[in-house]
């Protein structure tokens, strides 16, 4: 009696373990389809657009919330205001509306202060400007001072040649002296 009690008790366990491994496949299979139908969903307002997440980037990045909250972009600005704003442009963006009309409205509305892209124009204009004319002018000032100090050094050098001719004769005469030791320490050895 004792080997069928073993034997019940074994097929008793593998009929646990097919169990088992059915659940496992079960629940991955499931896993699987809820994984594929979340990344299927699209967004209504057409969001997976590239041209329209391009044209909702550029809007967010360049005008800053009107909150008072620090001077912050809406895309960096985590109040309810700029999701809100974020919302609107959305919907604007979504009814065929161009990104300067709508930016345009928002800065006509809160005013110029909050474009966060300082216009080429007026006073800003030198902001734009003046970076590249410091640049020249620390250019030409280097290229002055490098002129003018190899003038000096050729300068230099052409005045101790002409003065001093015995400055290669010594160096012919130094050349000599160390082979004659070379020559005396070879032959001490």
């Amino acid at each position: 009696m004792k080997p069928q009690r073993f034997l019940k008790s074994a097929l008793s366990n593998k009929v646990v373990i097919r169990k088992f491994v059915c659940l496992i496949l079960l629940l991955v299979a499931c896993s699987f389809i809820i994984i594929g139908q979340a990344q299927t969903e699209t967004d209504p307002k057409g969001i997976e657009d590239p041209a329209f997440a391009s044209d909702l980037e550029e809007l967010l990045t360049t005008v800053y919330c009107y909150c008072g909250c620090t001077r912050e972009t809406i895309k960096v600005c985590v109040c309810n205001t700029a999701v809100a704003i974020e919302a609107s442009f959305k919907d604007e963006l979504a009814n065929g509306k161009s990104v300067d009309q709508i930016r345009t409205a928002y800065l006509d509305k809160y005013g110029p202060e909050f474009y966060a892209v300082m216009p080429a124009e007026g006073i800003n204009l030198l902001a734009y400007i003046m970076p590249a004319v410091i640049l020249v002018l620390i250019g030409g000032v280097v290229f002055v001072v490098l002129q003018r100090s190899s003038r000096s050094m050729q300068g230099a050098l052409g005045t101790s040649e002409s003065d001093d001719g015995s400055e290669s004769q010594v160096s012919d005469d130094t050349v000599k002296q160390v082979e004659a030791e070379l020559e005396r320490y070879k032959r001490g050895n």
